[in-house]
């Protein structure tokens, strides 16, 4: 649990504590602006490294601000904002559902996090970065998405649909066919996925592969070509069906998108888990160090967190 203790105006102490609180603020805010500003540029790399580290000190803030519920709520507002700043040209009905989004995740995120918090008698920074780090990647992942789709810094290219394929499909590729990889040729795709099923038979497989292709080119309204790389087929695809879809079809194919990136989060979450709770271990114990906060207990039970005078 984290204890902020009350502010009185006109106190150089109480001010100091302000100063903190506002600093804590401001500096998750500003990684989040940073994050915007290459998500916007339609670089993906940077604004990934950005998104983490925003994570380590979003869990960070929830720690320290937890237990003052204006602050948390002000913090998280400002989080907000600062990741929809650089999309400002995006402003329209699935820009506003899409931060309106991002706010309500980010304030289920804080909530988990000051819950998992109040529930311990100690202060377990790996269980509040667990507890927070889903809803606050689901959140900002899909805003940044759908921004950047409303930018126009998501267009159809070969490079991007690998990029795509490698960030989206392969998750779950790899969970029926482990050493699946964008470049791998569709028809060894589909033939393992036979072979997953208990087909050994070289003929059964050539035929599971056929029906596989045809059924998925009757969906697709495309051709298969079972030579090229899966992500090569993908970019085939995605090209022919946008070309010929209706605007409520595109609104479909947007909530299968994001449908699919929503399961690639969770596939990934408890990946770079570790790392962040390694992240953000350091920064409290050096906070701890430098006296800029300390533990107190409450009751003669439960560990809180001080932020110093």
């Amino acid at each position: 649990m984290v204890n902020v203790p009350e502010v009185k105006t006109g106190s150089a102490r109480s001010g100091s504590i302000v100063s903190k609180i506002y600093s804590v603020i401001g500096i998750t805010a500003a990684i989040a602006l940073v994050g915007s500003y290459f998500f916007s540029r339609g670089e993906v790399f940077y604004g990934i490294l950005t998104l983490l580290v925003f994570l380590a000190l979003f869990a960070l803030q929830v720690i320290l601000l937890a237990n003052a519920d204006k602050n948390l709520t002000t913090a998280v507002i400002l989080n907000s904002l600062a990741w929809a700043s650089f999309f400002y040209s995006a402003v329209s009905f699935p820009f506003i559902f899409a931060f309106g989004f991002l706010l309500f995740f980010l304030f289920l995120a804080g909530r988990r996090g000051k819950d998992e918090l109040n529930n311990s008698l100690k202060v377990k920074v790996s269980r509040v970065v667990q507890s927070v780090i889903g809803f606050a990647l689901t959140a900002v992942v899909i805003f940044t998405f759908v921004s950047m789709i409303l930018i126009a810094k998501l267009d159809l290219t070969e490079e991007r649909v690998y990029r795509l394929t490698d960030v989206v499909v392969a998750p779950i590729a790899r969970h029926y066919v482990q050493d699946f990889t964008p470049d791998m040729e569709t028809g060894t795709f589909f033939a393992k996925l036979a072979e997953r099923n208990l087909i050994t038979n070289r003929q059964a497989i050539n035929q599971s592969v056929a029906q596989l292709k045809q059924d998925i080119e009757g969906y697709a309204g495309t051709q298969i070509d079972l030579r090229r790389s899966v992500a090569e087929n993908l970019y085939q695809a995605l090209q022919f069906k946008i070309s010929n879809l209706t605007p409520q079809a595109k609104i479909y194919w947007a909530l299968i998108i994001l449908g699919m990136i929503f399961l690639s989060v969770k596939s990934i979450e408890f990946l770079i888990a570790f790392p962040l709770i390694l992240f953000v271990f350091i920064i409290y114990q050096l906070l701890l160090a430098f006296n800029f906060i300390s533990i107190d207990i409450k009751n003669r039970r439960q560990e809180v967190v001080l932020l110093n005078r």
